[in-house]
C-alpha cells in the first residue's frame, strides 16, 4: 500500500508542476521564477543564498533564475549593504505588479484541480499532506 501512495503522490505533484509551468509560461514566466516572486513578495530584499534557503534549491538554480528575471526587468540587484561579496534582490515596479494577476491565475488553476473536491475534502487534504511533510522530516 505504501508504494501506492508514493506512486500517486508522485504522479500527482508532476502534473500538478507541469500543469501550472504550462499556464505561467502563457503569461511569460516559469515556475522556478513565479517561486522566486512568491518569496520576493513576501520579504523583498533577500539575497541568493536566502531564496536558495528558503527555496530549497541549490544556489546555481537561484541564479540562472535570478539572470532570467534581471532580463525580463523582473528584479533588479543591489549591493549588499555590509558584504561585498554579496548582493539582494528586489522586485522592480513590474514584479510587483504582476502579482494580481498571477496569483487569480493560480486561483483559477487550483479551482480546476479541486474540481468536485468539497471544503471539507479540501481541508483534509491540507492536513494530510502537512502531516506527511512534518512526519518526512
Amino acid at each position: 500500500m505504501n508504494v501506492h501512495v508514493l506512486t500517486a503522490l508522485g504522479a500527482a505533484v508532476r502534473t500538478l508542476r507541469a500543469s501550472l509551468d504550462r499556464e505561467l509560461r502563457a503569461q511569460g514566466l516559469r515556475l522556478g521564477q513565479y517561486q522566486v516572486l512568491r518569496v520576493l513578495w513576501d520579504t523583498d530584499g533577500l539575497t541568493p543564498r536566502d531564496l536558495s534557503l528558503r527555496l530549497a534549491v541549490e544556489m546555481p538554480t537561484v541564479t540562472r533564475t535570478v539572470q532570467r528575471m534581471l532580463r525580463d526587468g523582473l528584479v533588479r540587484r543591489e549591493d549588499h549593504p555590509s558584504d561585498a561579496r554579496s548582493v539582494n534582490i528586489y522586485l522592480t515596479p513590474k514584479g510587483c505588479d504582476i502579482r494580481a494577476p498571477i496569483e487569480r491565475l493560480l486561483d483559477n488553476h487550483m479551482e480546476r484541480v479541486l474540481d468536485g473536491f468539497s471544503e471539507a475534502e479540501r481541508v483534509a487534504l491540507v492536513r494530510l499532506l502537512e502531516r506527511m511533510n512534518a512526519n518526512a522530516k
